[in-house]
């Protein structure tokens, strides 16, 4: 019984890296393909959703991996593809020929199969293309031709129609034949007689309604769409907003030409947060382990450089209060703290600015409640932390004057990193760069060379004072 229930283990667990089994997995797995039984791998695989063979993949040496992919039945081989990350993709794109690639085509919807052609070097893209029907190639190459990152790059023209005048027993017809092509219906759209968006009909409804019902009766007008331009955060925005599970893409006329699905914009979610995580530490969101060491280099040198330049700025001002420094040493051990807690101080609002542009809570209308919500935190922690840092210099110290000019530079700061924190990510939305690539770099040089300048400041004013 213990060693049925091992078994049981193992099966379950043998997709999952992290399990003590996928070792072993792995190992009967490669013994397999080397030893070319189909019989033994077709049993180590089975029940296998496409998403566990794709995860798989890279832990297997490449040819192995390719040996195994060609086993797969070609449905499956279809929607592995779709599954695997974009390097991997990549790779095996490169070694399979243009037959297998186009007959996986035949498997997936339009939206899949844009995602996988753009892995392809124009010239590979073209001879699976024309490997394709006319119909097939007319309508991924149209979609080819939307702007990267929009709803019509993202949609699948793939979808269930019905015409105002049809009865519903046409309309539940048309569905049965799509439901054939199609992944998932969630509902059914319905134009009039020139193909414009009207409305929409829940799959339930449709089928519990008299089949002599004419559709216009239980269409329902409040439709949700978005016009082929539509950036894909947006398209993720709304889908949140009014907890949609597909919503119609029209063209400039309002004619329907595709949907876009849950699933579609959960894999953007993803890649927009991901993007935006990199972008905040100046590094390329096409970066990955495996990039090469120069092309990281390159992606990542030019914003170091712009830091290179504002730490040039931060020195300066240094350099400007050496003779006060110079005769208060004290004063270069407390700079650090300054400068730093409104490093961390900025970092927070430019973090909580951006992510509300991107949820688009933050617009024009409500811009300057933003920046004094994050002013009011600035100053209400520099009078916090300023009072219990100025009290701790005071009783380290035995100088009360050091104690204040430290605590009133750091409000101060405080005031100056919640400010720039604040504003700067809406300046640089406003003229057209991304917030999230270049606002932390700004405003740290923002507030260091503020914290050092009104610290040193204060401390060159006070000077007679500080003498210890």
């Amino acid at each position: 019984m213990e060693e049925e229930v091992s078994k049981e283990a193992l099966f379950r667990n043998r997709f999952d890296k992290e399990s003590e089994s996928f070792d072993l997995f792995l190992e009967e797995l490669q013994n397999a393909l080397r030893e070319e039984k189909p019989s033994g791998l077709k049993k180590l695989l089975e029940g296998a959703h496409p998403a566990d063979i794709a995860s798989l993949l890279p832990s297997l040496e490449h040819e192995e991996s390719l040996l195994l992919f060609r086993s797969l039945p070609k449905e499956d081989q279809a929607y592995t593809l779709i599954k695997m990350d974009d390097e991997t993709l990549s790779l095996f794109l490169d070694d399979l020929e243009i037959e297998e690639i186009s007959e996986a085509l035949t498997y997936i919807e339009t939206d899949e199969t844009t995602y996988l052609l753009t892995h392809l070097t124009s010239a590979r893209r073209e001879l699976v293309l024309s490997k394709l029907s006319k119909r097939d190639s007319f309508e991924i190459r149209s979609q080819l031709g939307f702007r990267e990152s929009s709803a019509g790059r993202l949609m699948s023209k793939d979808f269930a129609t019905a015409r105002l005048g049809d009865p519903v027993r046409k309309a539940i017809i048309n569905v049965r034949k799509k439901a054939k092509e199609i992944e998932d219906i969630y509902q059914v759209y319905v134009t009039d007689e020139d193909g414009i968006l009207r409305g929409f009909i829940p799959l339930k409804d449709l089928f519990l309604s008299p089949i002599n019902t004419k559709v216009e009766k239980i269409t329902n007008l409040d439709v949700h769409s978005f016009h082929y331009d539509t950036d894909q955060e947006e398209v993720a925005r709304m889908f949140k907003k009014y907890d949609l599970v597909s919503a119609a893409v029209v063209d400039d006329l309002g004619g329907m030409i595709g949907r876009i699905t849950l699933d579609d914009v959960l894999e953007i979610v993803e890649e927009e947060a991901s993007e935006d995580i990199l972008l905040m530490a100046g590094v390329s969101e096409d970066e990955k382990l495996s990039t090469p060491i120069m092309q990281s280099v390159k992606r990542r040198i030019l914003w170091l450089n712009v830091n290179l330049f504002t730490a040039f700025l931060s020195s300066t001002v240094v350099a400007f209060f050496e003779d006060t420094i110079s005769q208060i040493v004290v004063l270069a051990t407390l700079m650090p703290i300054v400068a730093g807690l409104g490093g961390n101080a900025g970092t927070q609002s430019v973090t909580v600015v951006i992510r509300n542009l991107a949820l688009g809570d933050l617009t024009v209308s409500n811009w300057w409640e933003a920046v004094r919500k994050e002013v009011m935190i600035g100053c209400i922690n520099g009078i916090v932390l300023g009072s219990i840092t100025g009290c701790l210099i005071f009783f380290v110290k035995g100088n009360m004057t050091l104690g204040l000019v430290v605590g009133a530079a750091m409000l101060v700061n405080m005031l100056v990193a919640s400010l720039s924190g604040s504003l700067v990510p809406l300046l640089l939305k406003a003229i057209k760069i991304d917030p999230a690539i270049a606002s932390s770099i700004f405003v740290t040089a923002t507030t260091d060379v503020c914290g050092f300048f009104f610290f040193l400041g204060l401390a060159t004013i006070f000077y007679k004072y500080l003498i210890i």
